[in-house]
Order: structure tokens, then C-alpha cells, then sequence
């Protein structure tokens, strides 16, 4: 999280607890260090292209993640102790009165807007194809047996990374979480949780402290952005 930049990222690593840890860590920092490189946007490099039909704050996004990933395999293969190391990856980064999402892996960004919690990242996972095409609903793959298997994660050869823009409007919540939480709340429940905190910490603490209370693994992360229209 860096509020100067208006950048949150969470990551979840995976192959392990030390190694997905170093995982986790390598893509946050690649992904931190791109996003404040390329604050100015006349000088800035695009190491694989700018794509014309996302916006520049997607485009540093989508930069940020594939060079995580080029971070994360580079380590992979200089150290056969991570052979197996991957993380997820999600960001928002918050210019004025917009927001832009990027995501590779099975972490979210959610949008509270007026008490509706909208899902803004994309899935990859194997039970989120389902529920895309419609095979199955979201409350079928809350208790899915396949449900935690990720279809794609930073540190493989070839990723597709997920981006979108969203207009903010005043008051609106962003909530960046793992699936340690997303993935043992019910959705009914987040949001009544962030529909009755009398503040940002306050709405974290008690999100991590149902999933556990629900069983949820130690995993269980999130971060949580107020837009006031005023900045303040």
C-alpha cells in the first residue's frame, strides 16, 4: 500500500509458506516499484508495449504485473528451492476520481457503492470459469470442491492479466482481499460488514476477524480505501 501513489496491491503467495512468502513479496515490490517509475508518463518505458485500448493507469497496471511476473521467474529459475513459488496479484491505483484494477490469480478488488459490493477483478480460477458461463452461481462456488484451484498465477511463463477502469463516485469503498477472506465470508455478509464500520481500520479488522472466526486459513488479507470527492 502506498498512498502517495494511490497504489494497493495485496499477494498471495503459493508452493509453501516461506517461498509463497518470498513470492508474495517479489511481486508486491516489482509491482510498486513500476507503478512509482512511471508517475511521469512522458518518461516512461513500456518493456512489452502499451495497449491503445486500455488507459494509461491500466496500462502502468498491466506494466507492473508482467514485470512481477519476469521478477518471479527470474528467481525461479536462479533458485530450484522456489521452483515451485507463484503468488496471485491484484492492484487498484487511485487517480483523482477514477480507479484502475489489474489482477492475474484468484485475489479481488471489490467496489461498495450506496450497499451494493460489486466484484471488479476477473477470476482465475477453474470454478470462476464455471460461474462466468453460467454452469454454476456464485453460492454453488463458495463450496465447491475445485474451488481453490487457481487457473493462472504470477510466475508462470505466460500470463493474461485482467485490467478495467471504474468511475468513482463519493463515499464509494474500494476493498482489496484474499481469498482467506472473500473465499469464507458469504457476500451478503462483507457487505454488511463494510456497511456498518465506523471506519477503514475498524472494516478490516472485523472482515479478518469473521473469516477466521468462519474457519478461514491465516491468509485472510484485505485492504480498505475510502473516496471522499473532497480528498480528504
Amino acid at each position: 500500500m502506498d498512498n502517495s501513489l494511490g497504489l494497493f496491491l495485496i499477494a498471495d503467495g503459493v508452493g509453501g509458506q516461506s517461498h509463497g512468502e518470498a513470492a508474495a513479496e517479489v511481486a508486491i515490490s516489482s509491482g510498486q516499484y513500476y507503478v512509482r517509475a512511471s508517475r511521469d508518463a512522458f518518461d516512461t518505458s513500456w518493456p512489452f508495449g502499451y495497449d491503445v485500448n486500455r488507459s494509461l493507469n491500466e496500462n502502468r497496471l498491466l506494466t507492473a504485473i508482467l514485470l512481477a511476473n519476469r521478477q518471479l521467474c527470474k528467481l525461479k529459475a536462479t533458485s530450484p528451492d522456489h521452483a515451485g513459488a507463484g503468488s496471485t496479484l491484484v492492484g487498484a491505483l487511485i487517480e483523482g476520481d477514477r480507479a484502475s484494477v489489474g489482477n492475474v490469480g484468484d485475489s479481488r478488488v471489490y467496489l461498495l457503492r450506496t450497499g451494493v459490493l460489486r466484484q471488479l477483478s476477473v477470476d482465475d480460477t477453474w470454478v470462476g470459469q464455471l460461474v462466468r458461463g453460467g454452469a454454476i452461481t456464485e453460492a454453488q462456488a463458495r463450496t465447491h470442491s475445485m474451488r481453490h484451484v487457481v487457473t493462472q498465477a504470477v510466475g508462470v511463463e505466460t500470463i493474461e492479466v485482467h485490467t478495467c477502469d471504474e468511475q468513482l463516485e463519493d463515499k464509494d469503498l474500494i476493498l482489496l482481499t484474499t481469498d482467506g477472506v472473500h473465499g469464507v465470508l458469504e457476500h451478503a455478509v462483507i457487505c454488511s460488514i463494510l456497511a456498518n464500520c465506523r471506519s477503514l481500520d475498524e472494516g478490516v479488522r472485523r472482515l479478518i476477524e469473521a473469516a477466521l472466526d468462519q474457519g478461514g486459513p491465516d491468509n485472510a488479507s484485505c485492504i480498505l480505501v475510502r473516496y471522499n470527492r473532497d480528498g480528504s
